[in-house]
């Protein structure tokens, strides 16, 4: 991708196959935002989820004691997870989605690009989608 300035293009319409293309890429925008609200839950649920399964009373002399109690808290707990969470996966998951967004809809507007029923102006258009051009 060049980030080129993007052409000035007047009067364009598009045929049904870039309608649906057009579609296919703001679908592809909005499983982003999902996908990211997925990611955040499912490291938020690794964090805390420990702390929905309780375990039964304490029994024995060591587990009564003021020091196990301390170590096995809630707090605790969530302090180790949020320790031991491993970030360096979720960060890259994280900018995984965008890189892999934009592979996808350069893949649709090359595909759409090479189409031998288009305009030119169309042509145009999926050109520099597909190279990555840029808005002034």
């Amino acid at each position: 991708m060049t980030n080129s300035t993007c052409p000035a293009i007047v009067n364009m319409t598009f045929d049904k196959e870039s309608q649906d293309a057009i579609n296919t890429i703001n679908e592809m925008n909005q499983t982003v935002k999902e996908g990211w609200v997925a990611i955040v839950i499912g490291q938020l649920a690794l964090i805390f989820g420990g702390l929905a399964v309780k375990t039964q009373g304490p029994s024995t002399f060591i587990e009564k004691s003021f020091a196990f109690k301390t170590v096995s808290s809630d707090i605790s707990q969530t302090s180790y997870s949020i320790y031991s969470a491993n970030w360096e996966y979720f960060f890259k998951s994280l900018s995984s989605l965008d890189k892999y967004a934009s592979n996808q809809i350069s893949t649709i507007a090359g595909l759409q690009m090479i189409r031998s029923k288009i305009s030119p102006k169309e042509r145009l258009f999926w050109k520099a989608v597909h190279y990555g051009c840029k808005i002034k």
